[in-house]
């Protein structure tokens, strides 16, 4: 996750820019029927972007990022290059296509370049009728329920700050402090400086250091207060670099070394619970402001913070709309379903643990079976992360009869250039309908 995180900021090494690339891509940009034929076409470029005309690779396709279909042996000199395939999936699911790598005829062996596209392919195949391997428990809204009677009496402190300065806004530090005394998450509150009613969003960072910046990764088109909470029990520092030091440290502290996988085994010390209902709390204090309209709440978010705002939006009562970007932390129970679940991946990665217990009630599949309110999703068809099958198990439970899945056909963890807009539209919609 972290290595990924390091690539989506840029620090990425000059070789892996001017490697081989490879494109692989349907030639439909659609949903497939299950047993349908699906043709891929493939193209693999040198670093001057020509297309190359000897060297060998293997095509690995899976189901669902879990099971091998088939590899296929690709020799460009024999095969010619661009050339296509075909493949089917017989079930509902994802169809996903990679190549661990290329070697030339001299057999040097490449990695190929993760620029422009990721080095994939993805098909969806009757994606609607994905269905989630982690089940409900009969006591998940009475865990939860409990959980935000608890936070009711959490203390809630706003601290103007001077030192951060943001456009026709006043800038506050928002600290949430756990009842029971164990710690608390802090963040930034902006209202407009000038007098009025306002609607209001909600969001958290993705995965990784968090943000010392108060505007949201999906912020509002429209002037509105905004709530932008850190997950991380530590304050949140004055600039990236100290951020950056504190998160490593905070890191350290855990035996897994990764605060995503703390407790996962405890459903109620799992680093999450805490974290949503300290953000459930701040959004309830967000609503009682004198400037807020009453009428309209956001909740946004992309990877962690897309899976965050599935959870805290079927919770707050406040809650009108929510955009949930390449959502995480959904269907944890897919391997029981031969299936990649989303990141964080408990199953996998908490071997020694035991979460089959705990992770239902973490789980975006169970939260949006409480969802009525317009929800903007999106999924990554070549995403490793957070896998389309995933997220649309969980998209696939939500009952609002406003919901919307944006599918980014040739895309992994990141956004497609014209999703932003989707958002821009969405929200401008709902925040002053």
């Amino acid at each position: 996750m972290n290595k990924f995180l390091l690539f989506l900021t840029g620090c990425i090494s000059p070789v892996l820019l001017w490697a081989v690339s490879l494109d692989i891509e349907t030639v439909e940009k659609r949903d497939f029927k299950a047993g349908e034929e699906i043709v891929f076409t493939v193209c693999a470029k040198d670093d001057a972007g020509k297309k190359l005309v000897s060297g060998s690779f293997d095509l690995e396709i899976k189901d669902s990022g879990r099971v091998l279909i088939e590899t296929r042996k690709i020799n460009l000199a024999e095969k010619g290059n661009p050339f296509s395939f075909t493949t089917r999936l017989d079930r509902p699911g994802f169809v996903f296509v990679s190549s661990p790598g290329y070697v030339d005829s001299d057999g040097k062996k490449e990695k190929w370049a993760m620029k422009p596209f990721y080095p994939y392919g993805g098909a969806a195949v009757e994606p609607e009728k994905i269905i989630a391997g982690t089940e409900r428990p009969e006591d998940f809204d009475r865990f939860w329920q409990e959980g935000i009677k608890a936070f009711e009496s959490a203390e809630v402190t706003v601290e103007a700050l001077e030192n951060i300065k943001r456009d026709g806004y006043k800038v506050s530090r928002v600290t949430v402090k756990f009842p029971d005394g164990s710690g608390a998450i802090t963040g930034f509150l902006s209202i407009p400086e000038k007098p009025g009613k306002y609607p209001a969003l909600a969001a958290v960072p993705g995965a990784g250091p968090g943000s010392v910046s108060p505007q949201p990764y999906w912020s509002s088109p429209v002037p509105a207060i905004e709530l932008w909470m850190n997950v991380h029990l530590f304050p949140t520092a004055d600039n990236a670099a100290e951020q950056s030091r504190r998160y490593r440290k905070y890191n350290e502290s855990f035996p897994g070394k990764a605060y995503y996988l703390h407790n996962a085994g405890n459903r109620d010390e799992y680093i999450y619970r805490k974290v949503w209902l300290a953000l459930n709390r701040a959004m309830d204090f967000v609503a009682e402001l004198p400037e807020f309209d009453g009428r309209h709440f956001a909740i946004t978010g992309n990877s962690q913070g897309g899976g965050t705002a599935l959870a805290v939006g079927s919770l707050n009562k406040n809650v009108t709309c929510i955009v949930a970007s390449v959502a995480a932390l959904c269907d944890h129970g897919g391997w029981k379903m031969n299936r990649m679940p989303g990141w964080p991946m408990l199953y996998f990665n908490c071997k020694k643990v035991d979460v089959e217990k705990s992770y239902p009630y973490f789980d975006g599949v169970n939260f949006a079976v409480n969802i009525h309110v317009p929800v903007l999703m999106s999924a990554g068809f070549v995403d490793t992360t957070c896998f389309p099958s995933s997220v649309f198990a969980a998209y696939n439970k939500i009952p609002s009869k406003n919901k919307r899945l944006y599918r980014m056909y040739r895309y992994g963890h990141r956004t497609a250039p014209e999703f932003p807009a989707e958002v821009r539209e969405f929200l401008a919609k709902e925040l002053t309908r």
